[in-house]
């Protein structure tokens, strides 16, 4: 009886224990748990190891700088980088929960837990260890006309631009929005609350919801939005922007080690390799050929006859096949030149710019109508580019004119008279016409 009394008490005694230690260990978790991340101690070290290769102050891919809070709260090129408080809202955290960032091959994965960690550094309002307020490293972002009018073209002039301004209403310059419409001007300077641009917008009455599809529109987005209302703020200022001309100043965007990439090297001639025995070419370019065939043990394949070479010719150049006259001459043509004469005449064929151009209008996003679901109308002058580009690659334009025009086609000539519009001004504003 006393032996199963004092078990009886062993028993009570570990059992004590064990519910003093479990409630102490929960404490510690709980306690861990609910610590929140520091830029300090958490979240500057993931970036040091994981980030900073791309984005630090000498290197700033994409104009982000993630080696100090400064850069970090500053964002870059493409958006605001982080929001306080809220980590669904931040594009930091967008691209490290998407996998986006690091790129695959670019730096060190970041590991769930330091998802998780910048996650949870977000959403706790992006605290630091010696209580600095998060707010010191926020910029006041001071924006002007050249901020705003591309918000503008894109989100509003569809109804209220230079062919249509319903209401009376034309968005395309701060005068013409001063002036406002038929329910008076659609802003007042300073006063954003009382402005009757944003009043329409924040009361999702603009752009009108069920026209959205139909004009090929798209909501103001919050990011937007918030510059609308800050340029009203500050009274709708505009500035001249100074041009962007060469210095001696490094360039923050395109580094010395990027400037490395052949595509930006000069030409230098290149001497081709020595002739290999067994291994017989015409030209040069097969010397080239014949070195990495030798280096992977291969040899070159049997030459094309010339039925299969006129063929070839025709699908590359003009993307048609030839007909069978066409073969049958070619075939029967021994003149030494017989090749190079076909390759000129169908260089010279109006079929190589519409074969070509192809590939130009695939990359450029072109279509002759709006491709929409529920409805396909026509651009009715998308044709113009169309064709502008067809007739750039059977005139042998240099690519160097060629987006020069593309790009910035109406500041290369004097539009400032009508009578003396010509058919390159023509074809200037064809050319930048689309992409704008």
């Amino acid at each position: 009886m006393i032996e199963l009394i004092e078990e009886i008490s062993r028993m009570r005694t570990l059992a004590c224990l064990s519910l003093v230690l479990l409630v102490t260990v929960t404490f510690t978790v709980t306690a861990a748990e609910d610590e929140s991340p520091t830029y300090e101690g958490d979240i500057a070290p993931i970036f040091k190891r994981a980030c900073i290769r791309c984005h630090s102050a000498s290197a700033r891919k994409g104009e982000l700088d993630l080696s100090s809070p400064h850069g970090l709260f500053k964002g870059g090129e493409s958006a605001t980088t982080i929001v306080s408080g809220d980590s669904e809202a931040s594009y930091l955290y967008e691209l490290v929960h998407e996998h986006m960032m690091p790129p695959e091959g670019e730096g060190k994965h970041l590991t769930k837990q330091d998802v998780a960690t910048i996650k949870l550094w977000l959403d706790d309002g992006t605290p630091f260890a010696d209580g600095t307020d998060p707010k010191s490293f926020t910029e006041v972002v001071e924006v002007n006309q050249h901020d705003i009018r591309p918000i503008i073209m894109l989100r509003c002039t569809v109804c209220h631009g230079s062919r249509r301004q319903e209401g009376g209403l034309d968005l395309r310059t701060r005068e013409s929005m001063l002036k406002g419409g038929k329910s008076g001007p659609a802003m007042v300077l300073g006063n954003p609350t009382e402005s009757l641009l944003l009043k329409r917008i924040l009361a999702a009455e603009m752009p009108p919801r069920d026209k959205l599809l139909p004009s090929g529109v798209k909501i103001m987005p919050s990011g937007e939005l918030d510059k609308l209302t800050r340029w009203i703020t500050l009274g709708a200022p505009e500035v001249e922007i100074t041009a962007d001309s060469a210095t001696a100043e490094p360039d923050t965007i395109v580094t010395d080690e990027d400037r490395k990439f052949w595509a930006f090297q000069s030409l230098q001639p290149i001497l081709p390799p020595a002739a290999i025995s067994g291994f017989e070419g015409t030209n040069a370019i097969d010397l080239f050929v014949a070195e990495r065939l030798k280096a992977n043990g291969l040899k070159f394949s049997t030459e094309a006859s010339r039925a299969v070479l006129v063929r070839r010719l025709y699908f590359d150049l003009i993307g048609l096949p030839p007909s069978p006259a066409e073969i049958t001459a070619f075939v029967a043509d021994k003149q030494p030149l017989a090749y190079e004469r076909l390759v000129q005449r169908l260089l010279s064929s109006p079929r190589y710019g519409e074969r070509w151009a192809r590939f130009w209008l695939d990359a450029a996003g072109y279509a002759d109508s709006e491709g929409k679901r529920s409805a396909d109308p026509i651009r009715n002058s998308a044709w113009r580019y169309r064709d502008y580009v067809i007739r750039s690659m059977n005139t042998d334009k240099p690519y160097s004119q060629f987006l020069l025009e593309q790009i910035a086609g109406d500041e290369l000539l004097d539009f400032s008279d009508p009578e003396k519009i010509t058919p390159q001004h023509v074809e200037n504003l064809i050319a930048t016409g689309f992409l704008r």
